[in-house]
């Protein structure tokens, strides 16, 4: 890609980033009991997304990610607005009946909104939101991840799914999905795979807009790891990297400090170096450093005692 045609599509984006208004990054804490143990419970969850975009259609939903405990969205709009949808959102969590028994754990949900002041900011928050599901089970990757809409992203296969088995909600399927009757006359509520689907109310399109191309989003969801822990200080949770990520992290740091040797070479000093950035900077458990600088166990037990 030409410099100038990289600069014509970056403005581009810039222009998208700013027509989109006012952005928050909207999560709630991660220290909380487990409230969604089931696939039952993960979809009363979206559901209950699914209503409370419809009750604030003023309130655009670029993307969100439900995990176990807590949640994350990307959403645009007054902050008032924002702050009253996401205590819209835990209250009728809350005061669902089938989660009845969690609702004290989860009327201390706090949900935070913090501001996104940029275009990158925006990618970054978008990336992080829709590999959160990912990091906490390696078994997932954002394609797979059913509890957001993470897997619509750049991914044609799954838009044709929705467009090919996705149904019209009935007015009585609304009322049992959301509990309500408030969406009886809301029309395109679509319904796959026993929820109403992001993609009729999340803004994929309009988020992927502002991203330069498919590869862009590629490598901010799968390498862009940097980003990924500023984003998790800033919003105060921890944050934890498969192998690979580390390995990248290791190869990086090689290569700054260490003149691109192979970790396999370096001294006993140096691995200790990196074997500390990993745990103090990246969460890596001593498990995950013995592995991958080949470190005994006994000797990172007593550096890292749990």
């Amino acid at each position: 890609m030409e410099k100038r045609d990289f600069a014509m599509l970056e403005n581009m984006c810039q222009f998208r980033f700013r027509e989109a208004g006012s952005c928050f990054h909207v999560c709630t804490q991660e220290n909380l009991p487990v409230i969604f143990h089931g696939e039952q419970e993960m979809k009363i969850a979206m559901n209950m997304v699914a209503f409370v975009a419809f009750v604030f259609p003023e309130i655009k939903i670029f993307t969100f990610e439900i995990m176990v405990n807590h949640f994350h969205l990307v959403v645009a709009g007054q902050e008032s607005e924002a702050r009253a949808f996401a205590m819209a959102l835990v209250k009728k969590l809350a005061f669902h009946p089938e989660l009845k028994r969690f609702r004290d754990v989860i009327l201390k949900m706090i949900p935070k909104l913090h501001p996104i002041d940029s275009l990158n900011n925006f990618r970054n928050v978008i990336a992080y939101t829709n590999r959160n599901g990912t990091i906490v089970n390696p078994n997932e990757n954002p394609f797979s991840y059913r509890w957001g809409a993470n897997r619509y992203f750049f991914n044609n296969e799954a838009k044709l799914r929705y467009t090919q088995c996705g149904h019209a909600a009935t007015q009585e399927e609304k009322r049992t999905l959301t509990r309500s009757h408030r969406l009886d006359n809301v029309r395109d509520i679509i319904v796959m795979d026993g929820y109403i689907s992001p993609l009729c109310y999340c803004r994929v399109q309009e988020a992927e807009s502002i991203f330069i191309n498919n590869r862009q989003y590629f490598y901010l969801i799968s390498k862009n790891i940097e980003s990924q822990k500023e984003i998790a200080k800033l919003i105060g949770e921890n944050i934890f990297y498969t192998d690979y990520d580390l390995f990248d992290i290791i190869a990086l740091i090689c290569r700054k400090e260490y003149g691109g040797r192979n970790s396999s070479e370096l001294k006993p000093e140096e691995k200790m170096s990196i074997a500390k950035a990993l745990h103090y900077e990246y969460n890596a458990g001593n498990k995950q450093i013995s592995r991958l600088l080949k470190i005994p166990i006994e000797t990172l037990s007593s550096v890292f005692p749990h």
